[in-house]
């Protein structure tokens, strides 16, 4: 069975294919703030809708269904947060001393 994790991933990859290139960082931790609020039936009828299957799918064939989605490099990496990258030099008027 697939966890709520993978299928949030899922549809958000969805989403972005959708969308189309040049998602910015904000637009996607927006994304991943509306997905993630969706309750569990809500997520699973979206996604059998997304990948146009009968609405009496059972959990197995949804898997099945999700093993086929591809996910952008940026949604598969461990280490996005949806946060703004602060790993920046500070500039010179943030520079103590």
């Amino acid at each position: 069975m697939a966890d709520r994790e993978t299928k949030e991933r899922k549809l958000i990859a969805l989403m972005v294919n959708d969308l189309g290139p040049g998602f910015g960082e904000r637009e996607m931790a927006g994304l991943h703030e509306e997905v993630h609020a969706l309750p569990d039936d809500e997520l699973d009828r979206t996604l059998v809708g997304r990948l146009d299957l009968p609405h009496s799918v059972d959990e197995e064939t949804l898997e099945q269904a999700l093993l086929h989605v591809e996910e952008p490099e940026e949604l598969s990496r461990d280490n996005f947060t949806g946060a703004p990258d602060m790993s920046h030099e500070p500039r010179p008027e943030e520079r103590e001393g």
